[in-house]
Parts: C-alpha cells; sequence; structure tokens
C-alpha cells in the first residue's frame, strides 16, 4: 500500500499520471484483499460522479444506488463513517432495494469510506469483494489511508486552478462505464419533470427514482426518454 499512497502522492507529471492509471487502482484492490475499487466525487442526491479506479462493477454499483436512493456509500456520505459490509446478504432488511442488485452483479462484501476534509464529506470510495469476510485491521487502516490520498488527489484535479494538461491518461471519464453526460441527462430530466408537475426539483427528482425502480430500470435511462421526450410525467400519473 505504500508504494500505492507513493503514487497518489507524489509531485511530478509522471507520478499524478501514475496516480489515476488502472494499475494504480488494481494495487490498492490487491493490498485490501478486494476485488475492485473506485471513488468518485459528490454528496447530494444527484449521486456520485466516479473519477478513479476499477469502473465497470463500481458504475453498475452506484448505478444501482443513484436509481434506489440507498446502499453503503449513500450512508457512507450521510454518516461520515466508513461503512463496512462483510456478508451483503446480512444487509437484506437494511437495503431491501439494493442489496439483491448488489447480489445479482457478484459482490458479496461492500466497504465505503467517505471522502473528507475535515468534517465536510466531498465524496466516497468504494470497494467490492465476491467473497464474504471482513477487512483485516492492517487493510482497514490501509483503506483509511487511502481515502485520505484519494481525497486530495481528487479535489485537485477538480479544482479550478488546476493544469487540465495534467490531466491523467487511462483516468475514466467522470461516470465511468456510463457515459459522461450520464449525470446532466439526469438535471436536465429533472428540471423538465419539475415543469410538467408544478413540483420542487427534489420531488421531481424522487418521481424520476420511483418510476425507474417500478419499471425495473436505470435512472438514466428514463432520463434519456424524458429528455427526448419519448416519455412524459402527469400530475395524474401515480
Amino acid at each position: 500500500m505504500a508504494a500505492v499512497l507513493a503514487l497518489l502522492g507524489g509531485d511530478g507529471a509522471r507520478e499524478r499520471s501514475a496516480g489515476l492509471a488502472d494499475a494504480a487502482a488494481a494495487a490498492a484492490a490487491a493490498a485490501l484483499g478486494v476485488d475492485g475499487i473506485a471513488a468518485g466525487m459528490g454528496t447530494g442526491p444527484e449521486g456520485v460522479v466516479l473519477a478513479w479506479g476499477q469502473q465497470e462493477t463500481s458504475a453498475a454499483l452506484e448505478d444501482a444506488q443513484f436509481t434506489l436512493g440507498q446502499g453503503p456509500c449513500v450512508e457512507a456520505v450521510a454518516a461520515g463513517t466508513p461503512i463496512l459490509i462483510p456478508d451483503l446478504a446480512a444487509a437484506a432488511a437494511r437495503w431491501s432495494a439494493f442489496t439483491p442488485a448488489a447480489a445479482a452483479l457478484g459482490v458479496c462484501a461492500l466497504f465505503a469510506f467517505p471522502l473528507q476534509i475535515g468534517a465536510i464529506s466531498v465524496g466516497v470510495l468504494l470497494a467490492h469483494r465476491s467473497t464474504t469476510g471482513p477487512m483485516s485491521p492492517q487493510q482497514l487502516a490501509d483503506a483509511l489511508g487511502l481515502a485520505d490520498a484519494v481525497t486530495a488527489l481528487l479535489v485537485h484535479y477538480a479544482s479550478p486552478g488546476s493544469d487540465s494538461a495534467d490531466a491523467l491518461p487511462g483516468a475514466p471519464h467522470p461516470g465511468g462505464a456510463v457515459p459522461a453526460t450520464y449525470r446532466a441527462q439526469v438535471h436536465q430530466a429533472t428540471g423538465m419533470i419539475s415543469v410538467q408537475l408544478d413540483v420542487s426539483l427534489a420531488e421531481a427528482l424522487a418521481r424520476l427514482r420511483a418510476h425507474a425502480y417500478v419499471q425495473d430500470r436505470l435512472v438514466a435511462d428514463v432520463a434519456a426518454d424524458v429528455v427526448a421526450r419519448r416519455l412524459r410525467f402527469h400530475r395524474s400519473d401515480p
């Protein structure tokens, strides 16, 4: 883990480039004894935009949490503390909708760590594993150190003063395996639904999520239909 943290905390362009490379995330996952790891920015109802790490399963897990409004990342951000789930099956009552969705992805254990600057949360780091079991004390300590390093890195690249020329080769686009316009399209659809129903943006987003849940679809897919005017919400809708 020391080598991974050194890559993330490097001052030179070479070190920064390696910091967001897939190799660094793979090394971190191996050190933590997990199958995959990713981190992203965002703490509000708009969800997390993944910006670091191994994306495929992580993006699917974030999609599920964003659509359902529940899961370890949601709780980690709200509570400001790690949410450690060594056996996902035991969390069925805790997250009745998210647990089966995560299990369908082959995930059996989840570990979410808030990315924080002092008491302020700016995002979350999520590690997942296909087998049950807790992290060891050393792995947990390493994960906390990794969360601090990733926080500093993501905040640096999100700041207006960061040099876009330092954009990290091989780093996934925000949202990872989903289109870069994912969140923007959800925001646009939320605004359209707000006008259609004459409700607040918060209620419009809740209605969008509810529709996606009932139809067993991703929020992003329903949002695309709204923006393309293939779907319109009506006050008479249940």
